[in-house]
């Protein structure tokens, strides 16, 4: 008896040692983010399409932008470094759900567009230096009335899915018992639509990103951008959690990207100067917020 019990416990340990040794062995041979890259001589950027001036398609149907071309500089660092001459960059267009998805499954090396670097993301995912500080707002149809958030007691808003504003804004219309219908869609477009024909009294989002509405409907007088800033939104390109030897240089080549000031020129080049023949310039000279942060750059936003 005595001697089946010592074989029973035995056993026990030979197969948690046995787990054990499996689980070590996946994880050391478990390929990073830059051996994949490598290996397959492919690097792949996650976009969220209709997110002008940061992501989108032009009128030759390429995928450009601001966050895009910081995007292209990280993939000329790769190019350069590790003697990949050849090496591909695709794209891989993304909703709000989605975009946590491919790269939590290493389907996409770095999403690139207009991701919050927030508390709660960060639990999935990680985060470069912030590229953009944008304040949360609403567009509205001009005779609306609307002008601040206590006028959307008992009206209908439309948000953009998975994305910080709808906890902010459930919040706030509990705390002041405003009584908000909260529309959540997967696209930028869709919730404009929205607005556009009535299904929504007002559209929350970012507000560089509302203006860019402003700048390609035929009548942008009939809009406004309103409301006091809800929240402000520190933008960063986001990566797979789970890589430090990746996120180490990503950050290595922003901070590059920066100190060179090529980063500046990039700014400008989608902030101040017309977007396209058909789409005028935003108009945003860089703010002091981003400016003093790129002076030292870190990871590190507000909520950390």
């Amino acid at each position: 008896m005595a001697n089946r019990s010592i074989r029973q416990v035995w056993r026990c340990w030979v197969v948690i040692a046995w787990g054990f040794g499996i689980g070590m062995s996946l994880q050391v041979h478990a390929e990073g983010t830059l051996e994949k890259i490598k290996r397959t001589n492919t690097f792949v950027i996650a976009y969220l399409n209709g997110t002008m001036p940061f992501a989108f398609l032009n009128d030759d149907k390429q995928v450009t932008g601001y966050t895009i071309d910081l995007c292209r500089k990280i993939a000329e660092g790769i190019r350069r470094d590790f003697k990949l001459p050849q090496l591909q960059v695709q794209f891989m267009e993304v909703d709000t759900v989605t975009r946590f998805i491919a790269l939590d499954q290493n389907k996409a090396d770095l999403e690139c567009s207009t991701s919050t670097n927030n508390a709660e993301r960060r639990k999935i995912a990680t985060f470069t230096v912030p590229h953009f500080f944008a304040s949360v707002r609403m567009l509205v149809k001009a005779g609306s009335g609307i002008r601040n958030w206590e006028d959307l007691r008992g009206k209908t808003i439309v948000v953009p899915r998975n994305t910080p504003m709808v906890k902010q804004i459930d919040e706030r219309s509990n705390i002041r018992s405003l009584g908000i219908k909260i529309v959540e869609v997967a696209y930028n477009e869709e919730a404009f639509s929205s607005l556009e024909k009535g299904l929504a009294d007002a559209f929350v989002m970012e507000d560089v990103l509302l203006r860019r509405y402003l700048l390609s409907v035929p009548h942008p007088e009939r809009y406004a951008v309103v409301g006091d800033s809800l929240s402000l939104e520190p933008y960063g390109i986001m990566m797979h959690k789970g890589d430090p030897e990746f996120k180490r240089y990503v950050d290595l080549q922003m901070v590059k990207i920066i100190r060179s000031g090529d980063i500046f020129k990039i700014y400008d080049r989608w902030f101040t100067k017309p977007i396209s023949d058909t789409i005028p310039a935003m108009g945003m000279p860089m703010g002091y917020l981003l400016r003093d942060t790129l002076r030292y750059p870190t990871d590190k936003v507000a909520d950390d």
